[in-house]
């Protein structure tokens, strides 16, 4: 009982405890939900499927068989090999088997090839995994970033009601005109139009990332905020960030491995110009109703007999289908090797971008927050000038809105600033480790 009124006590800091998620809360929900990378591991379950279909192609084949069948007129006596006139049972048992003892090295070769697009779907399955965890990133940082762009419209909202609450206590006085009063209300409501306008973004942005995460949307969830992270680099570093990247993404080795996959696969092909040699045996016994001498056990003993067999096969003419196939396998070789020259080149630019960013976002953001800082004291002056009744309703919100505008630069300044600092993080390690 008092394990249960703990219980009970806890429960309110428990479920408060569990509306917040942090970004790697995320990713863990990413990868147990997202149905996109959950394609990407089916794939990679259907590679390993086929390689163990092609192991499986060297196990010797062994089976057993039984036939049974009711002869009417005349027909074969299968005890004497006479001829008959009657109806007769006949029932048969065998056991055999085949084993492939050469085939040219083909199913080796295919063996090869289906370990290569094995690691390849592996290797793919991650790099499906590290796509989405960008565009969950972002959409996190978009979370966080419109958020901010709501309580700086929230407290903007708030400053207007006080400036029309002050102006409307100086109407009242007689200190000023009416006409002051309605402009102020007028920048009250576009202030109200712009914070609705910041909400529905924010309500957006949280869709969106309950969306990639596929979980039904709850606005009882609340998101961690990032901290900054140290991060200092110069254009010169995106060659050295992009030739370490080349050895670890794992999009570079999925297609690199795919490649690979092609050259064994013409060997398999190859294989069908060489000789192949098989080794079969068999043993069969059977059952004859017209003989009635001998029961069924014993007329099954008196009729056993089995095969050894050694076949050769030596092909001389296949109908040129192995040309053509050989030539259509080195052009999917060409185009795989095209790919991971375009997925190489897709990744260095992306490096090179998101170096050339972190600094652009760098200087941007200590710009915006130097801008709100030079509008924000300004904006004070203009405030109190209009308090004093010596600035027009014009210049105080020709100031407000300045303030506003700058201060929505500076927060989306900020979390692009961070996101990039994750992402270029991410590129200098090729893996998530730390990143959140």
């Amino acid at each position: 009982m008092k394990r249960f009124l703990l219980l009970f006590c806890l429960l309110p800091f428990l479920s408060q405890a569990q509306a917040t998620l942090t970004l790697a809360e995320c990713v863990d929900l990413l990868v147990k939900n997202n149905l996109t990378y959950q394609q990407g591991s089916l794939q990679a379950e259907a590679a390993q499927a086929q390689l163990r279909q092609t192991k499986s192609q060297i196990l010797p084949q062994i089976y057993i068989g039984a036939d049974q069948s009711l002869n009417i007129g005349r027909s074969i006596d299968q005890y004497t090999n006479e001829y008959i006139d009657q109806v007769y049972s006949y029932n048969a048992l065998g056991t055999g088997l085949n084993i492939p003892i050469f085939q040219g090295f083909k199913l080796q070769n295919q063996i090869r090839q289906g370990v290569l697009l094995k690691e390849s779907a592996m290797e793919n399955r991650t790099a499906v995994l590290n796509q989405q965890t960008v565009l969950l990133m972002q959409g996190y940082v978009n979370v966080l970033a419109t958020k901010a762009l709501l309580e700086a419209a929230d407290q903007q909202v708030e400053s207007s009601k006080q400036q029309v609450d002050r102006v409307g206590k100086q109407v009242n006085a007689g200190t000023v005109g009416s006409n002051l009063l309605y402009e102020i209300k007028a920048q009250l409501a576009n202030d109200v139009f712009a914070k609705v306008t910041a909400l529905n973004n924010y309500r957006t942005a949280r869709l969106a990332l309950f969306q990639r995460i596929n979980i039904a949307p709850d606005d009882q969830v609340e998101f961690e905020a990032l901290a900054p992270k140290d991060t200092t680099v110069t254009a010169a570093n995106a060659i050295e960030i992009y030739e370490d990247a080349q050895k670890t993404f794992p999009e570079i080795k999925s297609a690199e491995l795919y490649r690979q996959s092609f050259s064994y696969q013409v060997k398999s092909i190859k294989a069908a110009n060489y000789p192949s040699l098989s080794l079969g045996a068999n043993v069969r016994a059977f059952y004859a109703s017209t003989n009635a001498n001998l029961d069924y056990f014993k007329q099954l003993n008196a009729t056993r007999n089995g095969s050894l067999s050694l076949s050769l096969n030596i092909p001389i003419m296949g109908r040129w289908v192995t040309r053509p196939r050989v030539e259509l396998a080195k052009v999917q070789e060409r185009q795989a090797q095209n790919s991971l020259d375009v997925t190489n080149q897709l990744l260095r630019q992306a490096i090179e971008l998101a170096v050339l960013n972190l600094n652009a976002l760098s200087d941007k953001y200590s710009a915006a927050q130097g801008q709100v800082e030079s509008l924000t004291a300004s904006f004070a002056v203009i405030e109190s000038k209009l308090n004093a009744g010596i600035a027009n309703s014009y210049e105080y919100s020709l100031a407000k809105a300045n303030l506003a505008k700058a201060q929505g630069n500076a927060i989306q300044a900020k979390y692009d600033f961070l996101m990039q600092q994750r992402l270029l993080q991410y590129y200098r390690q090729g893996n998530w480790q730390g990143v959140f």
